[in-house]
């Protein structure tokens, strides 16, 4: 009797073993991931890295520009990828692809390129730190606030809003900082490096500016005129606040071009705005019915004036009133980076590139520590492994990856 029930516990065992196996092998799995290339919405190393589950029934023909997809290694067997699409060959309207000062273009053909322009709220997945208050303040020049409690406290400047708007271009200088007195903000250029998890700034990508940055700034109280520069060799461009009316404007180089109305505040509110994609953006609240985005208007770029790359710079400053800051974040969109020098157009892997129907040009969202498509060109359909859904591991940064 005891020999036909351990018979019946092995054949239990075994088939349970066969089950999780097969559920792994067709249902999903986990895998770690061992590069930083997708840094930091992943972090990467051989040992240590971060675990994620992989959904293995996802569809690749319901993959779309932007997804996080595991493929199979191109150049090593046995080997797999996350990486993000940048292009699908099955988009006719967008199967050729180039890198142009840190954005995706795409197009029909080489000759019709444009640039992929992200809504401000739909990219959050795609925003990255690049410095932070409390906890990654290195790069930030918070002198003119007082701390309390954890907290920032801002004063109002002593001047006002409108003046300091028109007089900040005279200041002399394109990428020469003019910060007045009262305003808090970055100490040196915003760049295409970020923050890793632990605080410490990610050095790749230093030598190279940025103009799509911005400020989140989330407010426990608010009183008075909220003023945002986005200061760069190419313009000053100033968003004017008034919470309890709701009113913003929106400055270029001394001269107000935008104004309108959100709804109006009171209280603890987050505020995101600056530059995505050639679009001006202000955010209330992550709410997509408080957000305002704008294009740059074409005209502006007939001004071009300046060279060397952007050196930016962000300024935050309150008047007529005084703020309480809980958190304060300067963000930047993901930098897609190429070589200068890559081969001429239409040369093997020279730019703009030709995605085929039924592959996808992938890129890692870490441009500078990435081996991806701008290597060995798009990949088929056929090598997706499925989607990652999950970081199971570490426990402290378990986070869901994309919604089921």
């Amino acid at each position: 009797m005891k020999r036909g029930r351990l018979f019946e516990a092995v054949v239990a065992a075994a088939l349970a073993l066969l089950v999780f196996q097969g559920l792994r092998n067709l249902a999903g799995d986990r895998y770690q991931v061992t590069s930083a290339s997708m840094a930091p919405v992943l972090h990467g190393a051989p040992v240590g890295g971060d675990v994620v589950f992989v959904d293995k029934l996802a569809a690749a023909a319901k993959r779309r520009r932007g997804d996080l997809v595991v493929v199979q290694h191109p150049e090593q067997p046995g080997g797999f990828l996350v990486k993000r699409i940048a292009a699908c060959g099955d988009e006719a309207a967008a199967c050729w692809i180039d890198l142009r000062d840190g954005d995706v273009w795409l197009g029909p053909d080489r000759q019709r390129l444009e640039r992929v322009c992200k809504a401000p709220l739909a990219a959050l997945a795609e925003t990255v730190r690049w410095a932070a208050f409390p906890g990654a303040e290195a790069r930030l020049d918070l002198a003119a606030a007082a701390r309390a409690a954890g907290r920032l406290r801002l004063s109002a400047v002593a001047a006002v809003a409108q003046s300091v708007l028109t007089d900040w271009p005279r200041g002399g200088g394109r990428g020469e900082s003019r910060r007045p007195e009262g305003f808090v903000g970055t100490a040196r250029d915003v760049d295409a490096t970020f923050v890793a998890r632990d605080g410490r700034p990610v050095r790749s990508g230093e030598d190279q500016g940025v103009l799509d940055c911005g400020l989140v700034v989330d407010f426990a109280a608010v009183d008075g005129e909220v003023v945002v520069v986005h200061e760069s060799r190419r313009e000053v461009l100033g968003f004017a606040w008034l919470p309890r009316t709701g009113a913003v404007q929106v400055w270029r180089d001394g001269v107000r071009v935008q104004h309108f109305a959100l709804a109006a505040r009171s209280g603890a509110v987050r505020l995101r705005c600056g530059v995505l994609d050639d679009q001006l953006y202000l955010c209330l609240d992550d709410d997509p019915g408080q957000c305002w985005v704008w294009p740059r208007p074409p005209a502006w770029d007939g001004e071009r004036r300046w060279f060397g790359g952007p050196r930016t710079h962000l300024h935050l400053g309150i008047f007529g009133g005084e703020a309480e800051v809980t958190a304060l974040t300067v963000c930047r969109d993901l930098h897609r980076f190429r070589e200068r020098i890559a081969g001429m157009p239409g040369e093997v892997r020279g730019w703009p590139r030709y995605v085929p129907p039924g592959h996808w040009f992938l890129l890692g969202d870490n441009s500078f520590d990435s081996r991806d498509s701008r290597h060995f060109d798009a990949v088929p359909g056929e090598v997706f492994v499925g989607r990652p859904l999950v970081v199971l591991a570490p426990a402290s940064e378990r986070k869901w990856l994309e919604a089921w």
